[in-house]
């Protein structure tokens, strides 16, 4: 059982929750060492970055507008990552997610205090099969706010499966993972850029009958200055990272055999900026939008993915060699949307 959160009279969260109430706001297993993702974030002990905004008021997806808690005057807490548990009969699948404040490396010698699901920047991927029945608890363990989770691969009455999950408290939602396809989830509570600036995001890949999961799943996203909601509306990262980890795969390609089928699952999870998917050396042969099959298109050499969306590509690489990804946006691929694929014999 996770650790219970005990919420002192007094206490910011606790004030937090006595004025503002009902507010409504606007995911399965651990991939196998070479679905995962690479290497996560590494957790410090002691945070180098600290908070620097206010409490935020915005309003949500249903139309209200609410005034958040927010942990910028407190000590960026760093809560230890909770991991996901995962349980599969058959086409019947159940979850547990943990929301938490979790310190994480962003690139070298960066540390970001973030909100995370898990523990971890992008949370885990969600790895289910179409015609799946999902049962997903998420359990907030974080004190100092609320949390949510919008699933875009449920089509579900939001303002009842995607409410506010409150400090110490926990919410089941259900559905059916009816369409193929490379979706995002996030935190949907307001302000919900910032909570996907913060950390809150991942992927959730559904894959049709007989066909495997992807080779590699690759979430892009920005990095603005921790708790600042005029950088993320003003669109000013520091960094663009894939996998949470600015050029993470530039120094650790990943490996691909030469004419080996390689299948990317690609999510741009913003909050911001589109991303311009590009391989330096090949053609994206086959290219899912949304990470559909009957959403084809055929040799592209680059592919728009707007933030909240998805697509699974194809690639097969004929030589030996080191191959650049990143977006071809090039403010993103300097601030680290940038890897390399190792293609051997």
């Amino acid at each position: 059982m996770p650790p219970k959160v005990h919420l002192k009279q007094g206490s910011r969260a606790f004030a937090a929750l006595t004025v503002v109430l009902g507010i409504a706001s606007l995911t399965a297993c651990a991939p196998n060492t070479k679905q995962s993702l690479p290497s996560t974030p590494i957790h410090t002990d002691t945070p180098s970055a600290t908070h620097s905004g206010n409490a935020a008021t915005s309003q949500n997806s249903f139309g209200s507008s609410e005034s958040q808690p927010s942990s910028a005057s407190m000590n960026p807490l760093n809560q230890l990552p909770y991991p996901m548990k995962f349980i599969r009969h058959g086409q019947y699948v159940s979850m547990d997610l943990y929301t938490e404040e979790t310190v994480v490396q962003i690139a070298p010698g960066v540390n970001f205090p973030a909100w995370t699901f898990d523990g971890t920047v992008p949370g885990p991927v969600l790895y289910l099969r179409q015609g799946d029945h999902v049962t997903i608890t998420l359990h907030n363990l974080d004190p100092n706010m609320p949390h949510s989770i919008d699933l875009h691969a449920a089509q579900v009455a939001p303002n009842l499966a995607f409410s506010d999950v409150w400090p110490g408290k926990s919410k089941t939602l259900t559905f059916v993972a009816s369409l193929p396809g490379v979706f995002m989830y996030h935190c949907a509570t307001p302000p919900m850029d910032l909570h996907i600036a913060q950390g809150m995001y991942g992927a959730v890949v559904v894959t049709p009958p007989n066909q495997a999961p992807p080779t590699y799943t690759l979430v892009q996203s920005e990095f603005y200055p921790p708790d600042d909601l005029q950088a993320v509306l003003s669109d000013q990262p520091n960094y663009v990272a894939f996998n949470g980890f600015a050029n993470r795969y530039v120094d650790h390609p990943l490996p691909v055999k030469v004419n080996e089928p390689v299948t990317v699952a690609f999510v741009n999870a913003g909050p911001d900026e589109f991303s311009a998917f590009h391989v330096v050396g090949t053609i994206l042969r086959d290219v899912n939008a949304s990470g559909n099959p009957q959403n084809n298109l055929y040799d592209v050499q680059t592919y728009t993915v707007a933030p909240g969306d998805g697509m699974l590509v194809h690639l097969q690489f004929p030589q030996p060699g080191l191959y650049p990804f990143l977006s071809h946006a090039m403010n993103a691929y300097g601030k680290g949307a940038v890897g390399k694929f190792d293609v051997t014999n």
